[in-house]
């Protein structure tokens, strides 16, 4: 095992037990001030959660949640990667279209659920395209800079070499800007699923965020944040994932520094 593998090892280990600490000192803090009319003991929203699951109450949101997800993101992977590539590559479409980016880049995703209900209506296609708007500009940027800041030796010797400039985006570009675009993917990721979940609780769309909408007006408190840990588990499951494929796919960036991207 790797040095950083090993650190990263401890790193998980102390990161859960410092988990375990502090939901142990809240469980005491609750039950000792008795302040179970405002907030859930962890052992109740563990619970809460395992019933959820158990009986397919939370496994059908997670389900709903997980497919508009996966399909936005997607979609802003294809359009941000797409769209860096090609204005990377050439500084005139970078200058012109600079101020375009700057301006639609800080608006907030959620900001735009009523533009979206304009178009879409409420329901999934809406939900996906404000996951896909808030997506896509990490993977968009990250990308772009990714293009530009390659080794322009590289693609002198490939420009002697007699490569095309298709060639030369397949075998040098996209190669050397793969770390960097990865680094994109794992940003947007927990923004995207964010992102979902906040859309759904506000428009009651279904998935976890209907369903944390629905306990918190029912004034069920356990599985009310049994939906909140839900979703922190999901994004660390996401985040998980996504590390261990960056560190096969852009195996040639280096493990540490595709570790800790």
């Amino acid at each position: 095992m790797s040095r950083v593998a090993r650190v990263l090892k401890r790193t998980n280990a102390s990161g859960w037990l410092l988990v375990v600490l502090v939901s142990v000192l809240a469980e005491a803090t609750i039950r000792q001030r008795d302040l179970h009319d405002s907030v859930a003991a962890p052992s109740d929203t563990l619970r809460a959660l395992v019933d959820g699951l158990s009986d397919g109450t939370l496994s059908g949101e997670i389900g709903t949640t997980l497919e508009r997800f996966v399909e936005a993101f997607a979609v802003a992977i294809a359009v941000g990667v797409t769209l860096g590539v090609v204005i990377g590559s050439s500084r005139t479409l970078l200058d012109s279209s600079s101020v375009v980016l700057e301006f639609l880049r800080p608006i907030p995703a959620v900001a735009l659920i009523p533009v979206a209900y304009l178009f879409f209506d409420l329901g999934t296609p809406m939900v996906r395209f404000v996951i896909a708007y808030a997506a896509v500009w990490p993977i968009l940027v990250n990308t772009l800079y990714g293009v530009r800041g390659g080794d322009r030796m590289l693609h002198d010797v490939a420009r002697t070499s007699g490569v095309g400039r298709p060639g030369r985006l397949v075998r040098v570009t996209l190669p050397a800007a793969l770390p960097s675009i990865w680094t994109g993917i794992r940003v947007s990721a927990p923004i995207a699923l964010l992102v979902g979940v906040t859309a759904e609780y506000l428009t009651l769309t279904g998935g976890i965020g209907s369903y944390l909408q629905q306990k918190q007006n029912a004034g069920e408190l356990p599985e009310m944040y049994a939906a909140v840990v839900l979703t922190a588990l999901l994004g660390y499951t996401i985040n998980v994932v996504l590390r261990a494929t960056g560190r096969r796919v852009v195996f040639w960036a280096g493990e540490e520094r595709v570790a800790w991207r």
